[in-house]
């Protein structure tokens, strides 16, 4: 276990909150295993399935948040354990840098990306925070919602390890008694930790029949009668034949009551869609389930990477049809056109908190590979100026152009003038903030929300000059088929263990 006892003492000089460490290893425990031991604490899980990224190899999970961000009618406000009020701030980045020089934490020196900091959400409706924009609010949520846990678990695959890491905050009477007995806790705390998940617990097995669906037959219920949603798609494209815009994201959200919890469904949409940005909240009255193909934006050490995604297929049943899939995929001069926009796009994101002449395009029109489609995707690097925070190259780009358009802020007042309800968390992003001031982030798509048994999941359609209305219509759906398995399969795994 590390830091040792005179080394914590030194830290606390220092800092008021150090981390605690313990690494082991073990070849039994899975993060779903790890969740569920700890399901009273825990509160987030992130994974990573990504079929073009080897290198993609932990899980984190979050326990006992000691300070949770939420936004409600402007204010930033600081809760604490018992939900009690602590602090307000007026933005985002003011927030999560009050919270910084609160907890003054020392980073752990451990060769993982993450080892704690905010995790939650970003809602679509944030962005009139950052650009002169007037939106629709979402009435049920609050447009951020951000936890900082007291203790992180680091799920290795690769080397088959867990990392514990467990935050210590020092009170300003501290003495070299009392910080024996504070560091003695969180040795304790730990230990007990690595006894309640090295125990086997009854994790029920999915009980996962595929069979063919009809999605009708869920009964999902839209915020859209099909004819309106083809009549707004005929209003955007007139709108680009006008020239006020190039593309618009225009989509449709369904809801249905439901039974299943929202671990029950990440554990199905895990097996069914895995993706490089996996990942399940669980807020007191609501939970946020998703499995994204997109990376919105990652600070790493001063360095910023978008990951553009546009133009998609379905995979092929062998690999020779996947290369003929992937050919004609980049072999048509619409989803090239449309691709090449989006990454201009990007390119003009980085470029607004970045150092001259660092902006630059390492991989272009890639082919990458997930468990049902192909995508192209291009990333987009630059390096962060030296004068900028990593949360400002954040709010530079957000939201991400792939779910609103182009030109931005006008495909943005066209999608409000359209759209019957505000967004919420969809088009917006998943994110954490690091201590070390670090930043991962995925575009909030393919996710689900649940709240007082109700599920809402929301899809879109990119709207370009020559687009098909019916089949811009069929590919909301066709986005949202995953999630709506991924019900169905928990419903009847569900009703299977009865």
């Amino acid at each position: 276990m590390n830091p040792s006892f005179d080394i914590f003492s030194r830290d606390s000089l220092h800092y008021r909150t150090v981390p605690v460490t313990e690494v082991f290893h073990s070849d039994t425990l899975t993060p779903i295993q790890m969740f569920a031991s700890l399901k009273n604490e825990a509160v987030f899980l992130l994974e990573s399935k990504a079929f073009h990224d080897p290198s993609i190899r932990y899980s984190f999970i979050g326990l006992n948040p000691f300070f949770e961000m939420e936004e409600k009618s402007g204010r930033f406000l600081l809760k604490d354990l018992t939900f009690h009020t602590i602090s307000e701030s007026r933005s985002l980045k003011e927030g999560v840098q009050s919270i910084s020089d609160k907890l003054k934490v020392k980073t752990p020196d451990l060769p993982v990306p993450f080892t704690g900091g905010g995790v939650g959400y970003v809602s679509y409706e944030a962005v009139t925070d950052f650009e002169q924009i007037i939106l629709k609010p979402s009435a049920d949520q609050p447009r951020y919602h951000l936890l900082f846990c007291e203790t992180i678990l680091v799920f290795d695959h690769l080397e088959q390890s867990v990392t514990i890491i467990h935050f210590v905050r020092i009170n300003s009477e501290k003495n070299d008694g009392t910080l024996r007995e504070i560091y003695d806790d969180a040795r304790t705390k730990i230990e007990g930790i690595k006894r309640r998940i090295q125990i086997r617990i009854n994790v029920d097995d999915l009980m996962l029949y595929p069979e063919d669906y009809d999605p009708e037959s869920l009964n999902m219920q839209s915020n859209y009668e099909k004819s309106d949603f083809i009549k707004d798609v005929e209003k955007i494209k007139a709108y680009i034949h006008a020239g006020d815009i190039f593309q618009a994201v225009l989509s449709q959200r369904f809801r249905k009551r439901v039974s299943i919890s929202g671990f029950e469904l990440y554990r199905v949409l895990r097996q069914v869609n895995p993706s490089p940005y996996l990942f399940y909240l669980n807020y007191r009255n609501r939970e946020v389930v998703g499995s994204s193909p997109e990376r919105f934006i990652q600070v790493s050490h001063g360095l910023i990477e978008m990951h553009p995604i546009a133009g998609t297929r379905r995979r092929g049943k062998s690999r020779d049809e996947d290369d003929r899939i992937a050919k004609q995929l980049l072999a048509d001069e619409k989803e090239r056109a449309e691709h090449y926009m989006l990454v201009d796009l990007a390119r003009n994101d980085v470029g607004k908190v970045s150092e001259f002449g660092s902006v630059h395009v390492p991989e272009q029109l890639q082919i990458n590979y997930f468990s049902h489609v192909m995508h192209i995707v291009s990333k987009v690097r630059g390096t962060l100026r030296s004068d900028l925070h990593p949360i400002d190259a954040f709010v530079a780009a957000f939201p991400a152009g792939t779910l609103t358009g182009a030109p931005k802020i006008r495909a943005m007042e066209i999608i409000e003038e359209l759209e019957p309800q505000a967004r919420g968390v969809y088009g917006g992003a998943i994110v954490y903030f690091g201590f070390d001031g670090n930043i991962d982030s995925c575009i909030t798509i393919r996710t689900a929300t649940i709240q007082d048994q109700v599920i809402h999941i929301q899809a879109g359609a990119g709207i370009v000059a020559d687009s098909d209305p019916e089949k811009e219509y069929q590919e909301t759906i066709n986005k949202a088929n995953g999630l709506f398995y991924s019900v169905l399969l928990a419903e009847q795994s569900q009703l299977k263990r009865v």
